[in-house]
């Protein structure tokens, strides 16, 4: 699934990337109508859900009427203040699927999505992992193998589930497939985080190997899928 997420606030931006990203749906953000509608009219972005902030019931019916007119049909979630049910029936007229009520409930994002979209169109297409791929220099990883040599490589391809990384000829015999790994940093640009992780595939030829998180805190969570976000939307 794909959302077009249109608020002007990057802290509740931030909030959608978190708590969908790791769920494996594309966020698209813009900061205001103007271009999100450039895009979509361009053809240069698809989505299945726009997410819209709206001050005005005004405002919700110019864009539905611009959407409208580019012949879109996502499925529309509100996020406004919502003050009476006279009011969300008004605006289910124009063709809201959903409601995300200000101040926003992080919680509440993914749950209402999901059935926005399932009233309208049936069951959400398939979910699939939010990857990207990095150039060298983009990310990298340390950690200590069990046989205790500090291992350091290249993080080629990267998702919330784990991550592919190359190595160099020096580390062949630092580490193994199926190894447990308690403390792995991770460096992406300028941030860096810990997880736990295992091993899942060592390509010996290659000197390419696939960590699998076992375990990621919040941090981590936060700054991967904030990396990952920054580079699909670039």
């Amino acid at each position: 699934m794909k959302v077009v997420l249109i608020v002007s606030s990057r802290i509740v931006r931030d909030a959608f990337i978190f708590e969908l990203i790791p769920r494996g749906i594309n966020v698209f953000w813009f900061d205001n109508v103007s271009e999100a509608i450039s895009k979509l009219s361009n053809k240069k972005i698809f989505c299945d859900v726009v997410v819209f902030e709206s001050l005005s019931k005004y405002d919700t019916i110019t864009f539905v009427s611009m959407l409208k007119s580019l012949g879109y049909k996502p499925v529309l979630v509100l996020y406004s203040e919502i003050h009476s049910k006279s009011e969300v029936y008004e605006y289910l007229k124009l063709g809201i699927g959903g409601f995300l009520q200000k101040p926003l409930n992080p919680k509440n994002i993914f749950p209402i999505i999901s059935k926005a979209y399932e009233n309208f169109k049936g069951a959400p297409p398939e979910r699939q992992v939010v990857r990207v791929q990095l150039r060298e220099g983009e990310g990298s990883v340390e950690f200590v193998s069990s046989s205790n040599v500090r291992v350091i490589g290249n993080i080629v391809d990267l998702s919330v589930g784990g991550f592919a990384f190359s190595y160099v000829s020096k580390y062949d015999n630092a580490f193994s497939q199926g190894e447990q790994i308690k403390d792995i940093k991770v460096i992406l640009a300028e941030e860096e985080t810990f997880v736990k992780g295992t091993v899942k595939l060592k390509d010996e030829t290659n000197r390419k190997a696939v960590i699998v998180f076992s375990e990621l805190n919040q941090d981590a969570i936060q700054k991967i899928s904030r990396f990952i976000f920054l580079k699909t939307s670039s």
